[in-house]
């Protein structure tokens, strides 16, 4: 009898080496801790073996029934790994969260397929108009800078009266905040229609059971 427990040579096959080993151990219904460090023999003793730290310990119920396997420790390179895994995981689920919220939405807006299709063409058509009107203020800014223009070949080699050339800076002005608008409307109504688009699509992917999640992480 051993008050700490006992170590036993791995020459025996695994069941024989526990039978022995518990029969040797105090009969006091207290568990066995059973493992093998690299290069050394099996190790059986009441508490978790020292030098099975970096390996896995199998904890023994008193009949020699596996009550549970201890993993090894990890290394810090592993638990560096498995904390960037956990995050990933956690981002993933937050993706799929928003993407789960942003269908259900999708649905509620549009109870039918012509209803989201009634919509995209509702909005890109006051874009349209939006964009039309900015387009015809230039065609009128262009005739008035015209009109400028020969006014001002009436003082050729004189200075310009200060109206005129305030004429001059606020048409140059309202030119340029016109053909921003133009620009600005333009990348608009190419997001809207991209926007519109990708919610067709999953809105009939949603329709027919195919839609996909944004990601999913794998399990090792």
């Amino acid at each position: 009898m051993m008050n700490d427990g006992i170590r036993l040579a791995a020459r025996s096959p695994l069941i024989v080496i526990t039978a022995v080993a518990l029969a040797l151990l105090p009969a006091v219904g207290r568990c066995a801790f059973m493992c093998k460090p690299p290069g050394g023999s099996t190790i059986m003793l009441e508490y978790p073996p020292p030098e099975c730290a970096n390996v896995e310990i199998r904890e023994l119920n008193p009949d020699g029934s596996l009550r549970r396997i201890i993993p090894p420790r990890q290394t810090p390179e592993q638990k560096k790994a498995e904390e960037e895994k956990r995050r990933q995981s956690a981002e993933c689920d937050e993706r799929n969260e928003a993407q789960r919220q942003e269908n259900e939405a999708l649905i509620r807006r549009y109870p039918i397929e012509d209803d989201l299709i009634v919509a995209r063409d509702r909005t890109l058509a006051n874009e349209k108009a939006r964009l039309d009107q900015q387009n015809q203020r230039l065609k009128d800014l262009k005739v008035a800078r015209a009109r400028l223009e020969d006014e001002k070949a009436l003082y050729k080699g004189r200075q310009l009266p200060d109206a005129l050339q305030a004429d001059f800076k606020a048409n140059d002005s309202s030119s340029a905040a016109a053909e921003h608008q133009v620009e600005v409307l333009n990348s608009e109504m190419e997001q809207i229609a991209k926007k519109f688009a990708a919610d067709l699509k999953r809105y009939r992917e949603l329709v027919n059971g195919t839609v996909k999640m944004p990601c999913s992480v794998k399990s090792d």
